[in-house]
């Protein structure tokens, strides 16, 4: 039986989709990965053309843990889609959606793993963590620059693909030398090495925990996430690094989203239901007998809730909100 291959395009959206989720965001990865969304929303659409209503195909069987939802697509449309075309994707009659959205459950996840007390503090803190970093490591500077921008600053990004890259992902301080738009910075070659050569100091614990859990995942073959769930791996020694490491972080995210949708689904309130689940965030559907002042508190609760990941490190997950009625 002949194996049936990927297409291009479909590899080449999961590469891009991986690169950006893990720091790298230079304008032509982003308008290649928007071109490749676009497209594959667009065949979406055409397939539902003449459709009083469909019923999307949900697979929870990829090796990341992540679920497949296809036929359409759902994660896939943009959330400027879903808005724009709120008569579309909607609550059935007699029904509202409470849909949330983990806010950087990842890089929490690493965190609360490895303990180091610098980043325990910022996430835990009423702190910008990606502007402690700018301010602290990569720019050094005493106090931020009179034309900061907040959130928005260019600088500030390449700070958050700085930790990314360098600490949670990166293989060592030359890594920062591979970041798509490091060069804009001003920074030579030495300095930025050094600098995150310096910021690696400053978190041992991170250091450490990674390079362990690599001897785990080469020396073993398999990687555990806090809950437990088991992933064999296979291959040479960097894609057991690569894999292992991707399953321990991106797997305690799937493992924290099965358990929220039992909780909330199963054990609490047997009649909502599932209308998507993104990875990092999920849209429940809830009767109208249900109200939303009772319903979404507790939810939240348990979505948010604090746990203890590794390091003695109790980590709670904020999410954003949004109540969609029919």
């Amino acid at each position: 039986m002949p194996i049936k291959r990927l297409g291009a395009r479909s590899v080449s959206q999961d590469r891009l989709t991986e690169l950006r989720d893990q720091g790298a965001d230079s304008d032509l990865l982003l308008a290649r990965l928007a071109l490749v969304e676009d497209e594959g929303m667009r065949k979406d659409l055409a397939k539902l053309k003449g459709k009083d209503r469909v019923y999307p195909e949900i697979l929870p069987t990829q090796s990341s843990l992540r679920w497949s939802t296809k036929n359409p697509n759902l994660p896939g449309f943009k959330r400027a889609f879903w808005t724009q075309h709120s008569g579309i994707i909607r609550p059935n009659p007699g029904e509202w959606w409470l849909e949330w959205d983990w806010s950087g459950i990842e890089a929490r996840i690493f965190t609360a793993y490895s303990g180091d007390k610098e980043d325990v503090l910022w996430f835990t803190g009423d702190y910008d963590i990606h502007t402690e970093t700018c301010q602290k490591y990569l720019f050094e500077w005493e106090t931020l620059p009179a034309d900061w921008q907040g959130k928005h600053d260019e600088r500030r990004v390449r700070a958050k693909n700085f930790r990314y890259g360098v600490l949670q992902y990166g293989m060592g301080p030359e890594a920062i030398l591979q970041m798509p738009g490091i060069e804009t910075l001003g920074l030579d070659r030495s300095t930025l090495v050094n600098r995150a050569i310096r910021f690696l100091n400053a978190r041992p614990k991170g250091v450490a925990w990674k390079e362990r859990i690599w001897a785990e995942c080469v020396d073993g073959g398999v990687a555990r996430t806090f809950m437990g769930h088991r992933r064999m791996l296979f291959g040479d020694a960097d894609t057991k690094k690569k894999e292992g490491l991707n399953h321990v972080i991106q797997g305690s995210v799937a493992n924290l989203m099965a358990w929220c949708l039992i909780e909330i689904l199963v054990k609490t309130w047997p009649s909502a239901a599932l209308v998507l689940n993104k990875h990092d965030g999920a849209t429940l559907a809830f009767p109208d007998s249900l109200a939303q002042a009772n319903v979404v508190p507790r939810v939240q609760a348990l979505v948010e809730q604090k746990w203890e990941v590794g390091q003695g490190v109790r980590m709670g997950f904020p999410a954003s909100w949004h109540v969609r009625t029919s």
